[in-house]
């Protein structure tokens, strides 16, 4: 795991049983390459990046300038990079997943995961006819990823958890863990109904099943 938000590491902080490494994706040249830490990384085995928003045309341009997208670097390589664009509903949201597939042709795999938890009504993207016709024509996946209930998240948010302390903390109590538990369940399903990581390197389906039954 890779936090790629060093002005507020979260995904770090929250988890940092997974040692996640924090790089710093400036436009600086001198230090624009220490980016190559996730490819390096994604060598060696699977790798999630968390991403910010204000870092896109960095790291549009990382791969870009290295054409990490092309088939045969990707066949040497045996990396695939694929994006898991989340988006909150807005129109600034929205143009940026577009432009983000169209800058690299459709050669980058995108998955658009419409987040629930921060927009509710989607009915303006459904009937957006550009977005649309892109996730027709190149049958981009869409995950519609369920909102949390406000009070489970307000608590979570507020101590600054993460999930698997949530569970385990005295406050949170049978209820809220049961929330908190099916909320999990539904996103592992709708992640893994993608397919996208059912083949990937070092990751057996029966590894999926072990680590869902060790959660519970």
């Amino acid at each position: 795991m890779i936090d790629g938000d060093f002005q507020n590491p979260d995904v770090q902080q929250r988890y940092p049983e997974y040692n996640a490494k924090i790089v710093a994706l400036v436009e600086d040249e001198e230090k624009f390459f220490e980016i190559d830490i996730i490819f390096e990384t994604a060598v060696e085995t699977p790798v999630i990046v968390n991403l910010p928003a204000r870092v896109y045309g960095i790291i549009n341009k990382w791969i870009d300038e290295a054409n990490l997208t092309s088939p045969e670097f990707k066949e040497k390589s045996g990396v695939d990079i694929c994006k898991w664009f989340i988006c909150g509903g807005t129109t600034d949201s929205i143009e940026m997943f577009i432009d983000s597939f169209n800058y690299f042709e459709g050669k980058l795999n995108h998955i658009f995961v419409r987040n629930f938890g921060v927009c509710k009504d989607w009915s303006h993207v459904q009937s957006h006819k550009e977005m649309n016709k892109l996730i027709n024509n190149y049958r981009i996946p869409v995950v519609d990823l369920p909102a949390l209930s406000a009070r489970e998240r307000k608590f979570i948010d507020t101590k600054r958890l993460s999930f698997s302390q949530a569970m385990k903390h005295s406050e949170f109590f049978l209820i809220s863990q049961q929330r908190l538990h099916t909320f999990l369940e539904d996103c592992f399903r709708l992640i893994e109904d993608v397919g996208l990581f059912n083949n990937a390197p070092n990751r057996t389906k029966k590894e999926v099943i072990d680590a869902e039954q060790h959660k519970d």
